[in-house]
């Protein structure tokens, strides 16, 4: 905790006679797992003043002592019980609004507030705050376009700003604080907050932002400076539940980023959260991504670029068509082994990195006589074969997108010689090594503290974990690109184009290349899929071109942003959804997709919401997954 004046944590909403009506009545959520309830304790005289709304306090249950957190109160007994007391206050913890934010994404994401409440929660004891930072201490600095950009879209309230992988995210987050500084939204100094996908990008930002002279909260190490108002507060996902008196404006970078969703239940969305959280503080929230998604585009304004600064932004395209490839050739393109090595030659000190990801993967078929791959005719999936078909009878391909059925022929030229693509990363790599005769460093994985495994320079090939961990690259190249384009997953191509520009980004961190395309670094694909609407976008820098057809699509089908979605797995899965289909009066669709998982779909989020809230409440135990990213 910095040094200086403390002062304790306010509690806005306690009325100005609480503490002088006599005994006090709090509800607390006691931190045990399992337990969903609120229970009402009294608050002893000696606490009076430390007792407010969020703090984490030690209370008697079931002939234990436990920590909760204060959510409701103060008020006083109406029906004349006898109340067990607080025993202590342990800490400070978050504030009402944040109380308020986490019951709201309890509700939202059909979960238990007690898991929000411990992400708000400061990860050591806190007792007093430390002084209020110095609000607009950054050098003074030109604008420009960027910073132009970033005002305009601050002005519309609600606003994604799209901004192309190579551009500088800093110009936008001082562009903000900046704008924000004079703020009179409050008799605090007003506060920035920042999320960012990862921790290596927050760790980053923040020694950025205190070169520039910001007063800046790493969260959630710095939890208490960012509760004492007048500081940039910069964090991950679970920085969109920070306690940040006096907040100004909210930023989110690279927002179309799985790592905002938490994969425990409730499964909350670190945006949803952080633009409901401008809205009730009235205040500008804003997006920044190089591809946003659909929800974010129908959620604000686009705010985008001069056409020549966003086409700037995005390294070249190379694509390696293959449909015309003998299909013997596996999965190298002739052309791939020369455009490596003249990478590797051209810039040595740099890595040229392979990307196969196989999380999630499917079995991919493409047709023995013309290479067309199999796809699904309505949604455009990859077709599979899951059985052998019995003797005398014909095969059929079946869609894990849609559960459509097609015989099991080529769509383009009818031959029944169909081939199984697959091959792991572990063998690639022994087959790039084969082929290049240069050694190669497999990479895999994303665990935090990895990045050195990645070598400065050389092969690399490994999943997209690999684009995580490397800062700069001479080039990269997707191997089997249709697998991420065909994916059976209703998101698979918004991910696809994430995936782009995430490479992008990579390769927009290495210095000229003499002899590359206008002397710059590239990303290639292999794909026999040229003409899809995902590399189309990429090649020319243009997200709308997948943006326009994708909503047409998702609308055809009934899937968000048109309408809020829902997975139920679990014991309680089933029990769950025909509990849903019974009272959904018609509003609700709830269908099986197979392996015990069901899909509901509401017209609207606040409907789907209340829907599971009432049917959870009598006792089903499913686990829940609104706005799910693998449906």
């Amino acid at each position: 905790m910095t040094a200086g004046a403390t002062t304790p944590l306010p509690d806005p909403e306690a009325p100005g006679d609480a503490r002088a009506a006599g005994p006090r009545v709090v509800a607390v959520v006691p931190d045990v797992s399992g337990l969903d309830r609120e229970f009402d304790y009294e608050v002893p005289e000696r606490l009076t003043r430390d007792v407010v709304m969020g703090s984490i306090v030690r209370v008697p249950l079931r002939n234990r002592r436990v920590r909760g957190w204060v959510v409701g109160g103060p008020g006083a007994p109406d029906d004349g019980r006898a109340l067990l007391p607080v025993a202590e206050v342990v800490s400070s913890g978050p504030g009402a609004e944040v109380v308020a934010l986490a019951r709201y994404g309890a509700w939202r994401y059909a979960g238990r507030v007690r898991a929000l409440l411990a992400a708000a929660s400061p990860p050591r004891v806190v007792r007093a705050l430390p002084a209020p930072g110095r609000p607009g201490a950054g050098a003074a600095r030109p604008g420009g376009v960027v910073d132009r950009v970033a005002r305009e879209a601050l002005g519309h309230g609600r606003a994604v700003v799209r901004l192309p992988p190579a551009a500088s995210r800093l110009e936008v987050v001082t562009a903000v604080i900046d704008a924000s500084a004079g703020a009179p939204l409050t008799a605090l100094a007003p506060s920035v907050l920042v999320l960012v996908p990862e921790r290596h990008d927050a760790e980053v930002l923040c020694r950025r932002l205190r070169r520039l002279g910001h007063d800046v909260a790493a969260y959630p190490g710095e939890w208490p400076e960012a509760a004492a108002s007048g500081r940039v507060v910069v964090g991950n996902r679970a920085a969109a539940l920070a306690t940040v008196p006096g907040l100004a404006a909210v930023l989110v970078l690279d927002a179309h980023d799985e790592s905002y969703v938490e994969q425990r239940m409730p499964t909350w969305s670190a945006w949803v959260l952080a633009a409901e959280r401008a809205a009730r503080a009235g205040v500008p929230c804003v997006l920044v991504s190089a591809c946003p998604t659909l929800e974010q585009l129908a959620w604000g304004r686009l705010v985008v670029l001069p056409r020549a600064r966003e086409r700037a932004g995005w390294p070249p395209l190379e694509v390696l068509d293959r449909r015309e490839d003998d299909p013997r050739s596996g999965l190298f393109s002739p052309r791939l082994a020369p455009l490596v090595a003249g990478a590797l030659e051209a810039r040595p000190d740099l890595p040229a990195v392979c990307v196969l990801d196989r999380t999630g993967r499917a079995r991919l078929l493409a047709c023995g006589a013309c290479g067309e791959l199999a796809r699904c005719e309505t949604c455009g999936a990859a077709l599979v074969q899951r059985s052998s078909p019995a003797p005398g009878s014909a095969s059929t391909l079946e869609c894990p997108r849609c559960d459509a059925v097609h015989p099991g022929l080529c769509p383009a030229c009818g031959s029944t010689r169909l081939k199984l693509l697959r091959l792991g990363v572990a063998r690639v790599a022994e087959e790039l090594a084969a082929l290049t005769g240069r050694a190669v460093v497999e990479v895999s994985g994303r665990a935090a503290g990895s990045r050195t495994e990645v070598p400065a320079a050389g092969l690399v090939v490994g999943t997209q974990a690999v684009l995580h961990r490397t800062r700069a690259a001479s080039v990269v190249v997707f191997l089997d690109f249709d697998q991420e384009l065909l994916a059976p997953r209703y998101r698979a191509a918004e991910q696809a184009l994430a995936l782009l520009a995430r490479a992008a980004r990579v390769v927009g961190n290495a210095p000229g290349l003499p002899g590359a395309p206008g002397g710059r670094a590239r990303v290639v694909v292999q794909t026999r899929l040229p003409g899809h609407e995902v590399v189309a976008a990429a090649a020319h820098a243009d997200p709308d071109l997948l943006g326009r057809p994708e909503a047409a699509r998702r609308a055809a089908l009934g899937l968000p942003p048109s309408r809020a979605l829902a997975a139920l797995t679990g014991d309680g899965a089933a029990a769950l959804a025909a509990e849903l289909r019974r009272a959904g009066s018609g509003r609700l669709e709830v269908g099986e997709r197979g392996g015990g998982r069901h899909l509901v779909r509401a017209p609207d989020a606040a409907q789907l919401a209340d829907a599971l809230a009432a049917a959870r409440a009598r006792g089903f135990d499913a686990r829940v997954e609104v706005d799910p990213l693998d449906a």
